[in-house]
């Protein structure tokens, strides 16, 4: 077992502990669950629409408990990744999704970490599963924006000694857009978060829409995306050096935390992979200013008129959705300023309310749940 997979061992153990005194509430339902429901984990049960979905109750820690400290979105990360990775190594990946999927539905917070922890998970499975990304995507879904496919392959091809040859087989042979997204990820790692041998690598793609895909992937990877979603520092800087899978080559540092940096960065890039980057680039205005989705629009009218301010207000857009989804004033608000943008944003936000709900929903449906405003009445008409 690697490093990381002893690290991972580490916090199952720990996490094991936890998971006797965490509350697991039902879909749309705030109440304690019984002891016995603390011990074995439910089997996975369909996932509910917006339709059937309750808000969930508000106020509440990681644990389902009133808790009179807000909690950080790093400790909501750290404390409800700790106890899906304790139900992976108890009862499987099936089981420790489908709880990941609970927990993001009904319990404040989890869903903008969501994504974060679904890697964690998929990095744990393949540990697991001794490495074979076969046996570690059995149990395959699509829960969290895809997050755990994409940390399968992440980590394969971080830990691979020939990531330019695996990279075309890692995702064979259904060759799908989600495993192409965690290519991205992983060339990332592998080229020591170099993007122009991470893009070349994308480019390499046996079909178009997969090297799109494969370049969102490295932009994601290259702002730290799940950052401004709280994923731990500390954890991301990790993915970044394990495996030593650079292969000797200095590490980058990704963009984090410098707005005009990521700015830059997109300007260079050109057509195709210049719309993931600057889709995903606003992610690094919210790391550094949490939840400013107003100055974030304006962020994006600065990266210049057309294409690049569009793409950049569609991806705030969908980050009001992902950090918000049980709160869609926020992105409505937020769109329904954005004057020129207004329709990239709103564009936006229906992307990933579809994707929050793993396509059961097509982006269309955030138009009902709305509340009255240029945003909705824009809405039908710019979403899909």
């Amino acid at each position: 077992m690697t490093r990381r997979g002893l690290a991972v061992a580490g916090v199952v153990l720990t996490a094991a502990a936890l998971l006797a005194s965490c509350s697991t509430p039902g879909p749309g339902t705030a109440t304690q669950p019984s002891k016995s429901s603390l011990v074995t984990t439910p089997a996975p049960t369909p996932r509910e629409t917006p339709a059937q979905a309750q808000t969930p109750a508000p106020s509440t820690s990681p644990t389902g408990r009133a808790s009179a400290a807000a909690m950080t979105a790093a400790d909501v990360y750290s404390f409800n990744r700790d106890l899906v990775l304790s139900v992976l190594a108890r009862h499987g990946s099936a089981r420790a999704l489908d709880k990941l999927g609970r927990l993001a539905r009904n319990r404040a917070g989890v869903s903008g970490v969501c994504h974060a922890i679904a890697h964690d998970l998929g990095h744990a499975a393949l540990e697991l599963a001794g490495g074979r990304v076969g046996d570690a995507l059995t149990d395959r879904d699509d829960v969290c924006g895809g997050g755990f496919t994409h940390g399968v392959i992440e980590h394969a091809l971080a830990e691979s000694a020939d990531p330019g040859a695996d990279m075309l087989n890692v995702c064979a042979p259904q060759q799908d857009g989600s495993c192409w997204h965690g290519v991205g990820h992983g060339l990332m790692f592998a080229s020591g978060m170099d993007t122009v041998r991470a893009l070349a690598g994308c480019d390499r793609a046996p079909r178009p829409v997969l090297s799109s895909r494969c370049g969102e992937g490295v932009f994601m990877q290259l702002f730290s995306a799940d950052l401004a979603a709280g994923h731990a520092e500390g954890t991301a800087a990790g993915h970044a050096a394990h495996g030593n899978s650079s292969r000797g080559a200095p590490t980058r540092a990704p963009i984090a935390r410098d707005p005009a940096a990521a700015r830059e960065a997109c300007r260079s890039i050109g057509s195709p992979h210049d719309a993931p980057c600057w889709f995903y680039a606003p992610v690094v205005w919210l790391t550094v200013h949490p939840d400013d989705f107003a100055g974030g629009i304006e962020w994006c009218r600065g990266a210049g008129t057309g294409f690049p301010s569009t793409q950049c207000a569609r991806g705030l857009g969908s980050r009001t959705v992902k950090f918000h989804p049980d709160d869609l004033s926020i992105g409505a608000r937020t769109c329904g300023a954005a004057r020129e943008l207004l329709d990239a944003c709103v564009n936006g936000m229906g992307s990933y309310w579809s994707v929050h709900w793993e396509g059961a929903v097509p982006p269309r449906d955030l138009c009902a749940h709305l509340p009255k405003g240029k945003a909705r009445k824009r809405c039908p008409t710019v979403t899909e």
